[in-house]
């Protein structure tokens, strides 16, 4: 059979692609974005075609090969930035009062509130330096197998890592939350500004202008991301595994401190970090039998 040099992670990146259409559509009755929504999911369909049509050419210049390994992370940026467009239009219901009840109901406190006796300027820079660095984590154990020339297994995490990202940008349209930073019932019982020494705004500005959507709290995708990027650590390198660790037990507290998520959001995430990670690893098993390739590779020789 003649290869196609399609991907699994091209295919789920267009299966996600036709969910947002499809909720789009469902918003038209209230959205006042039209084109908007549009162009920016044309975009996203141009960049999983581009990268197909790269890998069939035989012979790549640098500016390809360098695409090639990026487009999955460009792909990601550029179709969240169309969810502000679409997710409070086809679902306006907000669920931070449920998930606040469920929280209290679990603890008889609100985590938020509860954790303000640690609140400290030098430990609140901390806290949002960990937050941050949440972004990048995943990257440190790709940048493993790339660099060991483990394409395959590096096709695998990609995969894994965008049926945790999609399935949990599913729940946000299936269960808009904006978080305890933005509940006015929580922030009436919050004491404590959470000033830092140097970092804490800066991180906060940052955060919030590359976050147009902000009903993004449940699931958590910090704790699901963070979570399945220690699981392919310990599979794939488990000396960084190990050293990993006490690192997203400190992203995992950040979510609390810095009043991002309940922490109902956090065991969602959790749990559903686990059913996509093995069932997943299931799928791409029985799918990898058909004629894909990994989505990058540097040769005919690494397929």
């Amino acid at each position: 059979m003649k290869e196609r040099r399609f991907s699994l992670v091209d295919g789920l990146n267009l299966a996600f692609l036709a969910v947002v259409f499809i909720f789009f559509l469902f918003s038209l009755r209230q959205n006042p974005y039209f084109f908007q929504p549009l162009l920016v999911l044309t975009a996203s369909l141009g960049l999983v075609f581009y990268a197909w049509h790269i890998r069939k050419k035989d012979a790549r210049n640098k500016w390809e090969d360098n695409y090639l390994l990026f487009y999955p992370l460009l792909f990601l940026f550029v179709i969240f930035e169309s969810f502000f467009m679409i997710l409070p239009y086809f679902n306006p219901q907000d669920y931070d009062a449920q998930l606040t009840q469920i929280d209290f109901a679990m603890f008889g406190v609100h985590p938020t509130v509860w954790i303000e006796q640690w609140v400290h300027p030098w430990v609140t820079d901390l806290m949002y330096l960990l937050y941050l660095f949440y972004f990048p984590l995943p990257l440190f154990i790709l940048g493993h197998l790339y660099k060991k020339g483990e394409y395959k297994n590096l096709d695998r995490s990609v995969f894994l890592l965008f049926v945790v990202y999609f399935g949990a940008y599913i729940g946000y349209f299936a269960v808009p939350a904006m978080g305890p930073r933005f509940y006015e019932p929580l922030q009436a019982l919050q004491t404590k500004n959470l000033d830092g020494l140097l970092f804490a705004q800066p991180v906060r500005t940052l955060i919030s202008y590359f976050e147009p959507n902000k009903f993004d709290a449940f699931p958590s995708l910090h704790m699901a991301i963070s979570l399945c990027t220690l699981l392919l650590m310990r599979k794939y390198n488990r000396k960084m595994f190990l050293i990993f660790i006490p690192v997203v037990i400190g992203i995992w507290v950040s979510l609390v401190y810095c009043r991002y998520h309940y922490v109902i959001d956090m065991i969602v995430g959790a749990a559903w970090t686990f059913v996509a990670f093995y069932g997943g690893g299931a799928l791409y098993n029985r799918l990898t039998k058909y004629n894909f390739v990994p989505y990058y590779f540097k040769s005919r020789d690494h397929v």
